[in-house]
């Protein structure tokens, strides 16, 4: 018997030759899903961390962190499920749903529909080239992350991060370069923060951790001169294959002065996940534009 999942995966490749009626779907939809993936922007907000912690409230605090990797490196590295997202900024709110895809690190697919299940466009990306697909104006766009951010004025950084790593609320086994621990300013848990690599890019990533409960509140994303790209909220953890895995996600400090927010639910664990899942099947007849 096939899952919710999987009967939407089928959906979408029946559909995908037979567009949806333009006059109903305007065609400007789909570069809703692009922004929501690829789109964030910079924050001018007070930065939470306040003092750094005590060499033995550190340790612990260290233990912590350490167990939390353990955990989330035994997890499935592959989910799927439903997903809502909302964009809002001081004018509008515009709310989407469809079919997320993850795979760790940096692998994401989401297929947005209409109410009546027809997609109105696909994206995926690898954290290092991407591809999109709009039904409505039968166009397919193929190419570099790096290239479409310098076009579009984005971070480079930001978009070749771990997107699947983000989503999903994991902490990754990797060494943590110069890793500090600060206090939060509001007593909700202890902000770790360390360098990681972004293809050529070096950025910052903090980490607010509930160290009581073990998990994960909020991470933010510095590029190399200290500069927020993002901040990632996490709440209504829910257990998927005995692992947790957030049921809320929300993206703030966004360019557009607004925020987005990502609801999961029947969230599964893919027994089967390869790359070529990441990789959009192009109909007939649809233009193709390439970005080098």
């Amino acid at each position: 018997m096939q899952t919710k999942n999987q009967k939407s995966r089928r959906k979408f490749v029946d559909l995908m030759a037979k567009p949806p009626d333009r006059h109903r779907f305007p065609h400007r939809l789909w570069l809703y899903g692009l922004i929501i993936f690829l789109l964030m922007g910079t924050g001018c907000a007070k930065k939470p961390w306040t003092d750094a912690l005590g060499e033995n409230q550190g340790k612990e605090a260290k233990k912590v962190l350490d167990s939390m990797q353990e955990r989330d490196g035994s997890c499935p590295s592959c989910l799927d499920g439903d997903a809502v997202v909302a964009v809002e900024n001081h004018l509008e709110t515009k709310v989407l749903s469809g079919y997320v895809k993850l795979m760790l690190p940096d692998s994401v697919k989401f297929i947005a529909s209409n109410p009546l299940g027809q997609p109105l466009f696909a994206v995926a990306t690898d954290g290092v080239k991407f591809e999109s697909l709009n039904t409505s104006n039968r166009t397919y766009m193929a190419g570099s992350l790096r290239s479409y951010a310098l076009l579009h004025d984005i971070a480079p950084a930001f978009l070749s991060g771990s997107w699947a790593e983000w989503l999903t609320g994991r902490i990754d086994s990797g060494k943590k370069d110069a890793l500090t621990l600060q206090m939060d300013g509001d007593a909700r848990g202890v902000w770790f923060s360390f360098k990681q690599k972004a293809g050529d890019q070096t950025t910052t990533s903090r980490l607010l951790i509930d160290t009581a409960k073990g998990l994960l509140l909020s991470r933010i994303i510095e590029d190399g001169k200290g500069k927020i790209l993002a901040e990632i909220s996490y709440t209504d953890w829910q257990k998927v294959e005995g692992c947790l895995q957030p049921g809320q996600i929300r993206m703030s400090r966004l360019s557009f002065g607004g925020q987005l927010s990502l609801k999961l639910s029947n969230v599964e664990a893919s027994e089967l996940c390869r790359e070529r899942d990441f990789m959009l099947p192009v109909p007939g007849g649809y233009q193709r534009q390439l970005i080098p």
